[in-house]
């Protein structure tokens, strides 16, 4: 039976028990049985306060929403946002406490914020001299092999922030582990790991029920999608949100459904993935309230790339629509050198030529190699 780290009591009751521990967490936080980190921190430890990322602790905030401190009623602690005014918590945040515990389901992909809120603390927790113990947990679509090439410095912000190819392929324990041999050496880091996870199934085939790490990743089709559609995000084309299919559907209201899909049909070199036209109006986001006309991915079979169809789908809308696309939308929480776009692929993304570049450039580096020591199971 397949064990996440917070169910692997014996490992980390020993270093928790009768502590005062803070926690890093969110609505992914539970075990399998959907009793929560908070419940199951408490047993052995006493909590002094909780720590939430993007999205917030229930899962609320839209994505880049700015996420509020408050005293949680309910659970009758302080609740302290790490998505707001500030990004790590505050070195007297942690210098009242024995140990600071992150358990946070993770997918996998370099542009989730959630692993930079993870490095964030491991750095405050490594200087005021807290112990950081990381509950693992699996990859959701199982392992898979690094893509992608790794981001530079130049592209660094809240959604790059490490030297990551787009899919990293590690989990939260092990990446934990790389960025303390990388970055953080001084960081006391315990990493709980799972027991019995077979990293060449998903989550659901190893028996674990698949619960969202955010509200826009509702379904795996959707997460697949997202290593290569979440740079639809850096422009002026709706990725679904507001809609019941965000990232399996893209659209615009001066996109020609029939006419797009079949030119993804035609250039796209795979026929695991197909294009259908679709019309639909977001209820928020992008194009709130207007009928966007655009294409519906439905996934097919394995052997395709997430990344690639993402670069075409680019190259399709330059190809077609050179005056109503554009790339301009820029983030003032990401930064302001380059598009937003360009900070989300980590490479500039001005032209179609670009583009081609990119579709033509390796997928993958040797990023796979590096970090294959730290692939435990």
């Amino acid at each position: 039976m397949t064990l996440l780290g917070i169910e692997n009591e014996r490992v980390y009751r020993s270093i928790i028990t009768d502590r005062r521990v803070a926690l890093i967490t969110n609505f992914t936080g539970m075990d399998q049985r959907f009793r929560s980190s908070v419940d199951l921190i408490r047993k052995d430890a006493t909590l002094v306060r909780i720590f939430t990322p993007e999205h917030g602790l229930y899962g609320i905030a839209g994505a880049g929403e700015a996420v509020g401190s408050f005293y949680d009623k309910r659970l009758k602690v302080d609740v302290v946002s790490l998505y707001g005014d500030k990004r790590a918590p505050k070195s007297s945040e942690l210098e009242d406490i024995d140990a600071l515990v992150f358990d946070i389901q993770d997918i996998g992909v370099r542009y989730y914020t959630y692993i930079y809120t993870l490095l964030e603390a491991m750095k405050v927790a490594a200087r005021v001299g807290t112990p950081l113990i990381v509950m693992d947990r699996p990859l959701p679509l199982g392992r898979q092999t690094p893509v992608g090439v790794k981001l530079q410095p130049d592209y660094f912000s809240f959604v790059g922030q490490l030297p990551l190819p787009n899919r990293y392929g590690l989990t939260i324990g092990e990446l934990a582990t790389w960025m303390r041999e990388q970055f953080v050496p001084e960081a006391d880091l315990n990493v709980v790991p799972m027991v019995e996870w077979n990293p060449d199934l998903t989550i659901t085939q190893n028996g674990l029920p698949w619960v969202p790490p955010s509200p826009n990743l509702p379904t795996l089709s959707a997460l697949k999608l997202y290593t290569g559609l979440c740079l639809i995000e850096g422009t002026n084309v709706s990725e679904g949100r507001g809609t019941v299919r965000p990232f399996e559907q893209i659209g615009a209201p001066w996109i020609n459904a029939d006419q797009f899909a079949h030119y993804l049909t035609q250039i796209f070199p795979s026929s695991g993935v197909r294009f259908q036209p679709v019309w639909f109006k977001p209820l928020s986001s992008k194009h709130e309230g207007e009928v966007c006309q655009g294409t519906s991915f439905h996934i097919m079979t394995s052997d395709w790339s997430p990344l690639m169809l993402g670069y075409i789908v680019l190259k399709a809308l330059v190809h077609m629509y050179p005056n109503e696309f554009n790339d301009s939308l820029v983030s003032p929480q990401i930064g302001t050198a380059h598009h937003f776009i360009e900070y989300l692929a980590g490479a500039s993304l001005q032209t179609e030529e670009d583009l081609d570049s990119l579709i033509a450039s390796p997928l993958t580096d040797s990023f796979s190699e590096e970090t294959r020591r730290f692939w435990r199971y």
